[in-house]
Formats: structure tokens, C-alpha cells, sequence
């Protein structure tokens, strides 16, 4: 039987530890920036999420 690349990587592979539930220092860092943005009770820049989607779909590719 005939195996694909891709299954001789997967079947070389060990198994991958569990990732620490501690976050790291920018995540706890974007946390406080987001609680801080709520806090002051302002609107953000978009009222919604198709707004958001509409306006990525605009903006021009990078």
C-alpha cells in the first residue's frame, strides 16, 4: 500500500505537551486594555460585526 508524505510526518511525530493554562505576559497585557476600553463605557469604532466584516472587505490588500 502506497503511504503519502504528509502520513510518514504525522506517523513521526510525538505526541505535543499541553500548553501551559498560565497566560502570557501580551495576553494579560490585552486583557487589561480591553477591560480598561470597557470600563469607560464608549462605543468602539464599529457598532457590530457586519459593520467590521464590511469594512475589512473594503480596505485594501496589504
Amino acid at each position: 500500500m502506497k503511504h503519502c508524505k504528509q502520513d510518514e510526518e504525522l506517523a513521526n511525530t510525538g505526541p505535543r505537551p499541553f500548553p501551559t493554562k498560565a497566560p502570557n505576559p501580551e495576553t494579560l497585557e490585552a486583557i487589561r486594555e480591553g477591560d480598561a476600553f470597557l470600563a469607560t463605557g464608549k462605543s468602539g469604532r464599529f457598532d457590530n460585526g457586519a459593520d467590521l466584516i464590511n469594512a475589512a472587505l473594503k480596505a485594501p490588500e496589504v
